[in-house]
């Protein structure tokens, strides 16, 4: 083997591990972020319709307590992701003033509430936070 065979090699080799690191360590926070934050949105469509029948009759029903729970879950996975994701797209959020952290804090308390007034309020500040363009909630 000559020495442009293994430079090629060790070119290859290194740009593949580097690779790697960009899409394990960079895009991979980036789209779990973009998808749990995606996913709030589809919740709060979804899970609309609860909020209005809970309004309606003022009781619990199966549907309001599962989205209790999906505002949980996405509240939690929102506050996990945050320390994994790249120091540079923690800028672009800022610069875009875009808070997971305190949107996962809203969704918490959207989902500890009881009240569809205060539910509202929850959803209008998880949205400003998320920068979320839902109109159908």
């Amino acid at each position: 083997m000559n020495w442009a065979q293994f430079s090629i090699t060790l070119l290859s080799i290194a740009a593949g591990a580097l690779g790697y690191l960009i899409v394990t360590f960079w895009v991979q926070p980036v789209l779990r972020y973009r998808d749990i934050k995606y996913r709030v949105a589809a919740d709060l469509v979804y899970f609309a319709n609860a909020l209005e029948l809970q309004k309606q009759n003022g009781s619990l029903r199966e549907d309001t307590l599962q989205r209790k729970e999906n505002n949980r879950r996405c509240a939690s996975e929102l506050r996990a992701i945050y320390s994994d994701l790249p120091l540079w797209y923690r800028c672009v959020l800022n610069w875009r003033n875009e808070k997971p952290l305190e949107a996962s804090k809203e969704l918490i308390g959207l989902a500890n509430s009881s009240e569809w007034r205060d539910a509202e309020e929850f959803i209008k500040c998880v949205k400003i936070n998320l920068k979320l363009t839902v109109r159908d909630t």
